[in-house]
């Protein structure tokens, strides 16, 4: 028999398969393992063992499900939030941010159906039973939750039925006025005409001569010294302007409180060309109120006459400012199918179509009956009081709410069942529909030949990915580096997997998405502009995603991790380098326990959630379930960056554990979050195991003390070789019995303690021995080099080895081989 010494340099594959146990002949084979537990794979080639976890503290409520959302204002603002049973909590950098709670709607049964984007200092956050919300940060410590106001739209089809909504108000500033001074209210113009009134009569017909040159102003004073705020107004000109163009063509609307001193709110130049009875609509931001209004032209007259004329004028009360007005049906048909107006219509848009033939929009703050609403008008005031025939409910009601959303192109987008709405362009309030380019826009997703919801939407480099339960299409402008516009769009399919709704990660070079069973994860590549395909990344690693994918959580410092809590508790990790090869999937169970399971007894990690961190490396926080002291408990915490190039007694490798250091001490406290449980310590580079904690403090053995110390649970990493097909002179040597007589490892800043290595029958773990680097005082060192340990196998061992790490310390594998003998 032959003395074989293959080498394993590259473990880049992770843990594959038991289906693939047996392909040897695959080239991902050299570089895979048959168990990767507590162990991430390098992109480098090697193993490390996971960083330990830092306990950052407990959830609100440790009886209900919590999960982690990300908010990230930059690189240097960086939050988690715990969302909770009806509440949400703020963290940042290992903390808790004050007190800071936030009453939310959301029950623990819809916490891990939210979507969520977000823009700077807010987040929009969906579900197809809520309305959607809007999360803003005004300072660390000041969070909002509020309605998420649209305006103007989306709606639903316009009305085709004989129904009409007459209102009761029209949203003007001014009563629609019979006299300067009736009903109420002061109209005047500088030259003191009796016919002031009639530029706020409701007529537009008409012509007011309101100065015999080319300055002057029209003013209205409210009743009783009341004041009002204005946000807009719209201008008609008189019916025989034409001839001698006796418009005005610049002016300022102002506001008063004493009628002496003026406040500019808005200012036009360049108003030419008017028409007869030409109306021209105008907007302005202001939230101030006043007593006197006026607006006063300084660019008026014109022809051989030299007069300023016009026909009305319109200043629209700003809805903020509003008395709710009456809205009445002339019945129930076109109205929620035929019920009218229900109580969940409060809070809903709806559009109105004036005479003048221009849309405006309002929102329902009440209802009264099935035919009559009270409603707030925004944008313009209508013409006149008359029956509207033509008008849209707006699409947002229960059962109807937006379920997803994302950022594109600088417009704000939402989906739901099978339609996209996105805003206009730059103004993420506005989803008012309209053919400019930068308007808003309503796409349905109707292509491919299947109705599939659309589960969620994502931004990419020239397109609005559409993750649908039938595969993911891309929505983009109709040519190459083209917007999308409401003219210019084109919805391509491609080749890919049906979705589950969790939202997918951006891994840089690529997306990566859960498929609709959410047993499997896939990677979205760009081929050409706005064509995408996919690929199953785990399917050589089948067996864990199989588990049921819960969420995704990528992280790019120091490696390029993806973090997947399954619903059997374990937390997946893929290591995602596809430009240097490097796809390989590997499972962490953490330290402690959860009695309440079924079939295991580890923790259930229930959320992840990536965030910057504050030395460079990304933060992975995890939401954990155990039972500590035989109560259920749940805790936030983070996973420690891993171990690099620093000494060992500042290495943390325990789980939900904290750091001590300063004076030499015996007894360390604060662990009040493990009363009851057994804990590994790190003292000054010695190991301590299973020391027990009691009113949230542990002891060192023998009276000894230490000035660094890490605490927490104790966890295993271990690493399961494949059985290797080399060196048959008569073809593969798989199924061939083989023998192991040592192993020689290439390691890399490990605690050689803690190592042990054992084959793959028998039950007797050997301790990797290196007295030449234990100090007399017994304390853990590092070692990086070669290490060869002998191992008792049999015949029957095929060849493969266990490696297991037991200690809280460092161990990083950068190549394994096995010295073995094969039948020939």
């Amino acid at each position: 028999m032959t003395t074989l010494y293959p080498v394993q340099d590259v473990f880049t594959r992770g843990e594959i398969s038991p289906r693939l146990h047996a392909r040897a002949s695959l080239d991902l084979y050299r570089a895979a393992l048959s168990k990767c537990e507590n162990f991430v794979t390098l992109p480098h080639g090697g193993i490390r063992k996971r960083g330990g976890t830092i306990f950052v503290g407990e959830v609100k409520n440790a009886a209900k499900t919590t999960r982690g959302i990300p908010f990230i204002f930059s690189s240097e603002q960086a939050y988690c939030l715990e969302f909770g049973d009806q509440y949400i909590r703020v963290y940042a950098y290992g903390a808790r941010v004050g007190t800071v709670e936030i009453a939310s709607p959301y029950v623990e049964a819809d916490l891990f159906d939210l979507a969520y984007v977000q823009s700077a200092d807010q987040m929009w956050i969906s579900h197809k039973g809520y309305p959607l919300k809007v999360l803003t940060r005004t300072a660390h410590t000041a969070w909002t939750l509020e309605d998420y106001e649209f305006e103007d739209g989306p709606y639903d089809d316009i009305n085709d039925t004989a129904t009409t909504l007459t209102p009761s108000n029209t949203g003007h500033l001014t009563p629609n006025m019979t006299g300067n001074t009736a009903p109420s209210g002061t109209a005047s113009t500088a030259s003191g005409t009796a016919s002031a009134y009639q530029m706020f009569d409701r007529d537009k017909v008409q012509a007011i001569t309101l100065a015999g040159g080319s300055t002057g102003y029209i003013r209205f004073r409210n009743a009783g010294g009341a004041r009002r705020v204005i946000d807009a107004y719209w201008l008609t000109a008189g019916n025989d302007v034409t001839g001698d163009a006796d418009y005005f063509t610049a002016w300022e609307v102002q506001g008063s409180n004493d009628g002496t001193n003026w406040v500019t709110l808005d200012s036009r130049t360049g108003e030419s060309g008017w028409g007869n009875s030409e109306t021209r609509f105008y907007e302005f931001f202001n939230k101030a109120a006043f007593e006197y209004h006026q607006l006063i032209f300084t660019g008026g007259g014109g022809g051989d006459a030299v007069e300023s004329v016009a026909a009305e004028l319109a200043f629209h009360v700003a809805a903020s400012d509003q008395t709710p007005f009456d809205l009445t049906a002339s019945s129930i048909d076109g109205i929620n199918d035929g019920t009218g107006f229900q109580t969940t219509d409060v809070g809903r848009a709806i559009r109105l179509l004036g005479s003048d033939g221009r849309w405006r929009w309002a929102k329902i703050t009440s209802r009264t009956s099935t035919t009559v609403v009270k409603i707030i008008l925004y944008g313009h005031a209508l013409p006149n009081l008359s029956p509207i025939t033509r008008w849209r409910l707006g699409t947002f009601v229960p059962g109807k709410y937006v379920e997803s959303g994302s950022l594109y192109e600088e417009r704000l987008a939402f989906s739901r069942k099978f339609s996209v709405y996105a805003s206009a362009t730059g103004d993420f309030d506005n989803f008012a529909l309209g053919e400019k380019d930068d308007d808003a826009l309503e796409f349905i997703q109707a292509g491919g030949g299947q109705a599939n919801d659309i589960v969620w939407i994502a931004d990419s480099d020239g397109a609005l990915l559409i993750g649908t339960s039938g595969g993911i299409r891309a929505l983009s402008g109709s040519g190459i580096d083209e917007a999308l516009t409401p003219s210019s769009f084109k919805n391509r399919n491609s080749r890919t997997f049906g979705c589950a709704r969790i939202r997918p990660v951006d891994a840089g070079q690529s997306f990566l998405y859960v498929t609709r069973s959410r047993k499997s994860i896939a990677e979205l590549v760009q081929t050409s502009a706005s064509k995408f395909t996919s690929d199953d990344i785990g399917q050589i690693s089948e067996h864990i995603p199989k588990q049921g994918v819960v969420e995704l959580a990528f992280q790019t410092d120091p490696d390029p991790v993806l973090w997947f809590p399954l619903e059997n508790g374990e937390l997946g990790g893929y290591t995602h380098q596809p430009s240097q090869d490097v796809r390989g999937m590997h499972r962490h169970r953490l330290g402690g326990s959860f009695a309440g399971s079924a079939d295991s007894n580890w923790p259930i990690i229930e959320s992840a959630v990536v965030t910057p961190g504050q030395n460079g490396v990304d933060d992975v926080w995890l939401f954990v379930k155990r039972t500590i002291g035989g109560v259920t408990k749940r805790t936030i915490e983070i996973m420690t960056a891993p171990f690099e190039y620093g000494a060992l007694d500042d290495a943390f490798q325990v789980d939900c554990g904290l750091a001590y250091s300063g004076a030499a001490v015996n007894i360390v406290s604060g662990l009040d979050h493990l009363d009851g449980e057994s804990v590994d310590v790190l003292a000054d580079g010695t190991v301590y195991h299973d020391l027990p904690v009691a009113s949230g403090q542990v002891t060192l053995p023998g009276g000894a003390t230490a000035a660094k110390w890490q605490v927490g649970l104790g966890y295993h990493c271990e690493a399961n070789t494949l059985e290797l097909d080399v060196g048959g002179r008569d073809g593969s040597i798989v199924g061939r019995r083989k023998k192991v007589a040592k192993v020689m490892m290439s390691l890399l800043e490990t605690d050689t303690t803690g190592l042990e290595v054992q084959s793959l029958l028998r039950g007797r773990w050997e301790k990797v021995r290196m007295p030449s680097i234990v100090p007399p005082d017994g304390r853990a060192d590092l070692f990086t080099g070669n290490v060869e340990v002998p191992i008792d196998d049999s015949w029957e061992g095929q060849g493969r080895v266990k490696i297991r790490h037991v200690d809280p310390t460092p161990c990083t594998i950068r190549a394994f081989t096995p010295v073995f003998d094969a039948e020939p």
